[in-house]
């Protein structure tokens, strides 16, 4: 009979991985069993058994991601992520932070981290096959454990380090595993990046680690141990969570990695400039819906098996989609006018304006942010398109009188009510379609979706992007402004500001009044970050490595109220069409903490290792505040 300790589990490459449901990270559930060394004895299998390690480093194309625990947008159907946001969530109960989709559940990394293990145990038996490069496959394991090392640092701390498979899990010793500093966190994974280099291609196949990838992770987790919450000793306590070594050699180090990507012309910024603003936009918006120059990492998808539903998730009700992570009316006015300069209306509870607030808005904006009045991109199902005769769909995210309307009312900020004759928008929560998956907000996320496809019948093929260059020219310019060099830091930025038209930064910060100081450009380049990395799952830990979790984690949680009254003299009769000439357009800032009632706490710098974890390993210190 086969002991549990000689069998793995192993899955075609195009197979998607099935996650057991279980707490240890050192058991298996295989559901096909090969013996260890039937997967050794052929570099095919073993490849195989690679190609499952993938699906660890987990992606965010999904219907809800980091993306909902941050200022940036919000879960609208809240299970599970609105516990992390009201901070109620413990290591008894970790709502979103034990799903599949967190990026560094303790659980899921753990086996992959096992399996990445398992293979370099054992890929030096395994003999040589045509078709196959050994040194290429190892590189490729190395670098995926480092992911998901950075992954667990990113999210928890300073984790174990467990290099090697384990003799015997099921004997309580084995796992007595105590949590590695940051600082050993860090050389480890630096470790694995560096062999990862050395054997690594710079081109492969889309979806797969290249030396170029390698280096880019080494820019971000070098970044991201030198930002201030590792050297912080006041909240942040616990000593295996503190980094004790250079930060300023750590901002050099990130500096001289996404420097070694962006001068090895290996990849390029897509140039995205056009005679008007809707045709960069436009450009821009393929950038993550295509695979282009500019995407180093990707996670690749097909239309089934392995397959990104984004659209499907995020999309508006009335194309029968999901809303599931939507934009926050901080975000949407995060966004920059045309001239660089900053919005600061629409910003408080109560706040209104009569007029459209989205026109004269930057390019990026309207690529990422689906609002009143937008296209989305396709013609609507016969049932929406009666209700919006457009050809490739204008949001409705409103409340509109029509002449031949019935009686609606919209509730204002204060209490009041405003009634009159005319119909709810189909893409709110009180439209004639699916009204259960309207946004709460008012607003829909378009970036990372391709909305030409009929997304409640097909998934797209949208690659994700887990690295992109912008990416490294951000972390160039953040360094270099850490480490005052703050005329260089400026030039990482115009490069990736005028690839969408952008003024140049020096011209950026005078319009809005600021000095050109390090002060003003350390705001300046979170700013930028924010922006272009948007549902790209970085805010999240931006907000806690720069320790600004108090200003973004009790911001209240905030939408749109749109209403349009006919203007005097006009009138208008159902199929409603967005029309400035013929409706005044109200917005009023909407209160949403009934829905999540935001509340920062300092305990949410680091999330909670499960407690069954704790008991199970008597070395494991929980992080503070966790319980």
């Amino acid at each position: 009979m086969k002991t549990r300790k000689n069998i793995i589990m192993i899955i075609a490459a195009s197979a998607l991985f099935a996650l057991p449901s279980c707490s240890d990270f050192m058991d298996l559930k295989p559901t096909t069993e090969y013996l260890k060394e039937q997967v050794f004895e052929d570099a095919a299998t073993t490849q195989s058994l690679i190609n499952t390690i993938y699906d660890y480093v987990i992606d965010a194309a999904r219907e809800h991601t980091t993306n909902g625990l941050t200022d940036d947008a919000y879960f609208t159907h809240n299970y599970g992520q609105i516990a992390v946001n009201e901070a109620t969530c413990s290591a008894s109960d970790l709502q979103w932070y034990g799903r599949g989709n967190c990026p560094f559940n303790w659980a899921q990394t753990y086996k992959g981290i096992y399996y990445a293990n398992l293979v370099l145990e054992n890929i030096d038996k395994v003999p040589e096959k045509a078709g196959f490069d050994l040194k290429q496959m190892k590189g490729e394991t190395r670098f995926l454990r480092a992911y998901m090392y950075t992954n667990l640092v990113r999210g928890i701390g300073g984790v174990p380090i467990v290099d090697k498979t384990v003799g015997d899990y099921t004997k309580t010793e084995e796992m007595q595993i105590a949590r590695s500093s940051i600082g050993d966190c860090l050389d480890f994974i630096l470790k694995d990046l560096d062999e990862a280099i050395a054997s690594l291609p710079a081109t492969a196949p889309l979806g797969r680690a290249t030396k170029w990838a390698a280096v880019s992770l080494k820019a971000r987790i070098c970044l991201h141990i030198a930002s201030p919450l590792y050297a912080d000793r006041i909240i942040n306590k616990l000593d295996v969570n503190q980094y004790h070594g250079d930060r300023e050699a750590l901002y050099r180090k990130a500096l001289e990695a996404a420097k070694e990507v962006i001068d090895s012309k290996a990849f390029k910024l897509i140039d995205c400039n056009a005679p008007t603003v809707a045709e960069i936009a436009d450009k821009y918006h393929k950038i993550t819906t295509t695979n282009n120059d500019e995407l180093i990492f990707t996670k690749q998808f097909a239309s089934s098996k392995i397959t990104n539903q984004v659209n499907l998730q995020h999309g508006p009700n009335g194309y029968h989609n999901w809303s599931g992570t939507t934009p926050t009316q901080d975000f949407v006015m995060h966004f920059e006018m045309e001239d660089g300069s900053l919005n600061n209306t629409l910003t408080k509870v109560g706040d209104h304006q009569v007029g459209n607030p989205y026109n004269g808005r930057e390019p990026r904006f309207y690529a990422c942010i689906g609002y009143d009045g937008a296209v989305w991109g396709r013609k609507r199902a016969a049932d929406g398109y009666a209700l919006d005769p457009t050809p490739l769909g204008n949001l409705q995210c409103g409340t509109y009188e029509l002449n031949d309307g019935t009686d609606v009312t919209v509730n204002l900020p204060d209490g009041k009510e405003v009634k009159f004759k005319g119909i709810y928008g189909c893409d709110t929560r009180q439209g004639p379609i699916e009204d259960w998956n309207g946004s709460w907000t008012s607003y829909y996320e378009k970036k990372m979706i391709d909305t030409s496809i009929d997304a409640a019948n097909y998934p797209q093929l949208c690659p994700y992007p887990y690295i992109r260059l912008a990416e490294m020219y951000l972390i160039a310019a953040e360094a270099c402004t850490e480490l005052n060099q703050l005329d260089e830091a400026a030039a990482f930025l115009d490069v990736l500001r005028a690839r969408t038209g952008r003024p140049d930064t020096k011209a950026t910060l005078n319009v809005r009044k600021k000095t050109f100081d390090q002060a003003a450009m350390r705001e300046f380049v979170r700013h930028e970050r924010r922006t272009e990395l948007f549902m790209e799952d970085s805010r999240y830990y931006d907000i806690r490595r720069w320790m600004i979790g108090e200003e973004c984690g009790n911001k209240t949680l905030c939408g749109m109220i749109v209403f349009a009254r006919l203007k005097d003299g006009k009138t208008a009769k159902r199929p409603y069409i967005y029309n400035e000439s013929t409706w005044d357009y109200h917005y009023y800032v909407r209160d949403l903490s009934f829905r999540e009632k935001r509340k920062w706490d300092n305990k949410m710098y680091f999330a909670p290792i499960k407690r069954d974890e704790i008991n199970r390993n008597a070395k494991l210190v929980q992080n503070p505040g966790q319980g």
